[in-house]
C-alpha cells in the first residue's frame, strides 16, 4: 500500500486534535456523535500538509481520470485500510467508473471486502450489475455470506431478468442453493416452474417453517392444501409459520392441536 494515502486515518487524527481543542464542551456520547458530521466537514475542506496543502474535498475533486480514483480505491481497500466516504462520492459522480468497478467485481482475485463495496457503489451510481457473475456467487456455496447476501439483494431486483438462468441452475443444484434461488424467484413473476421448486422444498422437510414463509409470500392458493397437510405431522415451530402461510393464502387454521409436551413449544413459551 506504498504511496497510497490513509484518508481515514487521516481524518482520526484531525478529529482527535478537535475535540481536544474543544475539550469539555462535549462529554456526552450522543452529543459528540451530533457534531460529527460538522468535524468531518471541517477536515473535508481544511487545506491539508499531507496533500500539498490542498483539502480533501478539492483533492478528490480534482481528480478527472477514473482509472486514478479506482486505484486509490483499491489502495485503501487493503487490510484494515477503508475507502473515505469523499473517494467513494467522486467515483459515484465520475460517469467512467462503472465500466471499472464492474471488472473489478468480475475478477476472482479481487478482495471480497472490494468487491462488496463496488456492488454497493454500482448501485448507487445506477449502473448495470454483472449479474451472471451474482448468480455464480449464487450458486457457490463456498463464497462468503456478505458477497451471496448482497447478490441476491441485486438478484431480487432483476429476478424476471434472470428468472430462467436461476430455473435451469436450480434443477441440479444443492438444497441450499435451490433455496437461495428460490428466495430470489419470489420477486419475479410467477412460474409453474417456480411452484414446482417450491413444492419440493417444502416436501424436502428440511426447513418447514422457511418454506412455509416462502408459500405464503408467493401467493399461490395451490399451496393451502399442501400446507394442510402438514398441520397434523408438524412440531409447534413449524405449527404457526404453516398456520400464517395458510391464513395469508385465504385460508383459516382451528387451533385444535395440543402442544403442551412439544419441545419447540416449551422452548417458545419459555422465552415470553
Amino acid at each position: 500500500m506504498s504511496g497510497i494515502i490513509d484518508f481515514d486515518k487521516m481524518f482520526e487524527e484531525y478529529a482527535m486534535a478537535w475535540f481536544k481543542e474543544h475539550e469539555g464542551e462535549y462529554e456526552d456520547e450522543n452529543e459528540i456523535e451530533a457534531v460529527m458530521p460538522d468535524v468531518y466537514e471541517a477536515w473535508a475542506s481544511s487545506p491539508s500538509h499531507k496533500l500539498g496543502g490542498i483539502a480533501p474535498r478539492a483533492f478528490f475533486d480534482g481528480i478527472e481520470k477514473p482509472e486514478e480514483l479506482i486505484g486509490i480505491l483499491i489502495g485503501t481497500s487493503e487490510g484494515d485500510c477503508n475507502p473515505c466516504s469523499l473517494l467513494l462520492d467522486a467515483i459515484v459522480e465520475n460517469g467512467g467508473c462503472a465500466p471499472l468497478l464492474t471488472e473489478l467485481v468480475k475478477k476472482p482475485a479481487t478482495s471480497t471486502k472490494l468487491k462488496l463495496i463496488c456492488v454497493h457503489l454500482l448501485e448507487e451510481i445506477g449502473a448495470d450489475h454483472p449479474l451472471a457473475t451474482y448468480i455464480e456467487w449464487v450458486k457457490d456455496e463456498n463464497a462468503d455470506d456478505d458477497l451471496r447476501e448482497s447478490a441476491i439483494s441485486i438478484l431480487k431486483q432483476y429476478a424476471n431478468k434472470v428468472k430462467e438462468e436461476l430455473l435451469s441452475a436450480a434443477e441440479n443444484a444443492s438444497l441450499d442453493v435451490k433455496t437461495v434461488i428460490a428466495e430470489i424467484l419470489l420477486s419475479a413473476e410467477r412460474d409453474e416452474r417456480t411452484f414446482k421448486l417450491l413444492s419440493e422444498l417444502f416436501s424436502s422437510g428440511d426447513n418447514i417453517p422457511l418454506y412455509s414463509q416462502y408459500f405464503g409470500m408467493y401467493g399461490d392458493e395451490r399451496a393451502a392444501a399442501i400446507l394442510y397437510r402438514a398441520l397434523d405431522e408438524c412440531n409447534y415451530a413449524e405449527y404457526i409459520e404453516i398456520k400464517n402461510a395458510i391464513e395469508r393464502l385465504g385460508g383459516i387454521v382451528d387451533d385444535v392441536r395440543d402442544f403442551t409436551d412439544d419441545p419447540t413449544y416449551i422452548l417458545i413459551k419459555s422465552k415470553h
